[in-house]
């Protein structure tokens, strides 16, 4: 692997050894250092969990303190509306930064001694439409999978086996203005659709954000599959 295929980001543990991992995807115009902060909030000790929160490669024209995953306006039109070639040029994107997530993922096991079904992943916003497009290329099934306040982003669906056995959380607020409920209600569609293994929330009071309720939530998904 070439080091450029792997993406940095820091980390959180309090264990030597640790038996699980959980792969963080921050939301667009955040960081790593920023959204790893969470996994305080969520910890608990005898999981025996590492905690790596990963920055998405590029970052943000005129905001260098934000990083993307992908541009959300190509020629200056919104992703919500973009027509065919832009959503090339997007799902193109999406599908390098999946591929770097996969090898830095793979790097971060290996060098724990863990196997895929050890991990976690969990996204927030844009990060959540990463962490859905990762279970869609994995050979391999994950610990789990939470897609918080965001939405399934491709339009076409091969799901794989192994995936279709991942246990999915999904959560959305209710209030959420920058995603709005619709985008949770089209991603519920595709989950019932094929058959996904999943649960989901739908946060009365919240905007996009991750509240305490959602983190419960989160953490009873974690202990039910840890």
């Amino acid at each position: 692997l070439f080091m450029v295929d792997i993406l940095k980001g820091p980390s959180i543990t309090k264990h030597q050894n640790p038996k699980k991992l959980m792969i963080m995807l921050h939301g667009y115009g955040d960081n790593a250092t920023n959204f790893i902060q969470i996994a305080q909030l969520i910890d608990e000790y005898d999981w025996g969990m590492k905690y790596v929160a990963l920055n998405a490669p590029d970052t943000i024209q005129d905001y260098p303190m934000g990083n993307e995953w992908f541009q959300l306006y190509l020629n200056g039109t919104h992703i919500s509306n973009a027509g065919a070639k832009e959503y090339d040029v997007i799902k193109k994107k999406i599908s390098e930064n999946v591929e770097k997530i996969h090898n830095s993922t793979s790097l971060l096991l290996e060098n724990l001694n863990l196997n895929m079904s050890d991990c976690f992943v969990m996204g927030f916003s844009q990060g959540g439409m990463m962490a859905f497009e990762l279970g869609q290329i994995l050979q391999k099934q994950l610990a789990g999978l939470a897609i918080i306040s965001s939405r399934i982003i491709s339009k076409e669906h091969k799901p794989n086996n192994m995936f279709l056995k991942t246990p999915i959380f999904i959560s959305h607020g209710e209030q959420d203005s920058v995603l709005p409920v619709s985008n949770y209600n089209d991603s519920l569609k595709v989950l019932k659709n094929y058959n996904y293994n999943f649960e989901n929330y739908l946060i009365e009071k919240d905007e996009h954000t991750m509240s305490q309720e959602t983190i419960t939530f989160l953490q009873n998904f974690i202990k039910k599959n840890i």
